[in-house]
């Protein structure tokens, strides 16, 4: 396997140079498969971008992530994720290419760029670009945030220990921060729906994907969930596949998801990092297992049946700003008509 591995990282090394520089790749046999699987040709991130175009990509960990147009993403690795992706792509490998639905965001090169010494893998953009009426990072927990609304990012703004005004009332806060909290909020009880059809299919690959997850002793990954709505018979990028229904107003709702940054394992220090927020509800620091069980049950509750062409609730319209297809749960108001809402309740 290694052998094969060293062969096939030495041939494409001929032709894989991304944004021009020379790399050592891992693994090359099972992306190799990967790429061919979904028609990507070796020299995807060859052009189209370089390194000084890395971003902050938001989370708490501070990963650079560079865009190569709305197709792919690269995103640099910390030496324990490049550890684990190591170990992870063969089991990975085989788990998406077995030719049911998963919803693991697809991954088609991993490398080290000789120049700075630095990790990086390349993965398929599942969401495409904006604007998006609405676009989540979901855990299921305390961790839940909103990151787009009607077309306009949301600044994360975290309580950290060391800003102790941030600790001592929310009179303290700025309106970044009173905005990303009120993101928190809704994100956390935000429910999304989707036709019969769709949303059983959404579960099972989920079961899926999070029972090979706990298996590897893998957790902390989240349910990306960006929402487009547009006129009927508009179209995505060809290498996009959102689940779609009519709305009764004509617009066409497009639900983009994937399971993404699904390589943090269940360590010794994951587990003082547990003690140490003992006081924290809801916390993301949980083993493997009561993780993805925990991720099932919240989303089996939070994706929602709903009828083709679903109407909103008149009584609601004071709540519009939200999008009809997710809501944030109220006591004895919904934005669906009860006919038009069967499960998840």
């Amino acid at each position: 396997m290694q052998a094969l591995n060293k062969k096939m990282s030495e041939r494409s090394r001929s032709f894989i140079h991304p944004a021009g520089r020379n790399v050592e790749l891992f693994n090359e046999m099972v992306f190799s498969a990967l790429r061919a699987m979904a028609s990507v040709p070796d020299d995807f991130i060859n052009d189209g971008w370089d390194f000084s175009t890395f971003q902050h990509g938001g989370g708490k960990g501070g990963s650079m992530m560079a865009f190569v147009e709305d197709k792919f993403i690269i995103k640099e690795l910390s030496p324990g994720d490049h550890k684990s992706l190591l170990e992870l792509a063969p089991a990975y490998g085989r788990h998406v290419n077995r030719g049911i639905t998963t919803l693991l965001s697809p991954i088609y090169l991993h490398f080290r760029d000789e120049e700075s010494g630095k990790f990086y893998f390349a993965m398929k953009n599942t969401i495409g670009k904006g604007p998006f009426k609405v676009c989540y990072d979901l855990k299921g927990c305390a961790d839940d945030k909103l990151m787009e609304k009607s077309g306009e990012r949301v600044k994360a703004v975290h309580k950290r220990i060391w800003n102790v005004g941030m600790w001592c009332g929310q009179r303290n806060w700025t309106e970044e921060r009173k905005r990303y909290y009120a993101g928190k909020l809704e994100a956390r009880s935000v429910q999304i729906g989707l036709l019969q059809e769709q949303r059983q299919n959404l579960l099972d690959a989920l079961k899926r994907d999070t029972d090979f997850l706990a298996g590897h002793k893998l957790m902390d990954y989240s349910f990306l969930v960006a929402i487009k709505e547009s006129p009927p018979g508009s179209t995505s990028s060809n290498h996009l596949q959102p689940f779609r229904y009519l709305r009764s107003d004509g617009k066409e709702i497009a639900v983009y998801v994937a399971i993404i940054d699904f390589l943090q394992i269940w360590t010794a220090g994951k587990r003082i990092a547990r003690c140490i927020k003992v006081c924290e509800r809801n916390k993301a620091t949980i083993p493997p297992k009561s993780y993805a069980g925990r991720f099932v049950k919240h989303f089996s509750e939070h994706v929602i049946e709903v009828d083709e062409e679903a109407a909103p609730d008149p009584l609601d319209s004071d709540f519009v700003e939200v999008p009809l297809e997710v809501q944030s749960i109220r006591a004895q108001r919904t934005l669906y008509n009860n006919s038009n809402r069967r499960k998840g309740k």
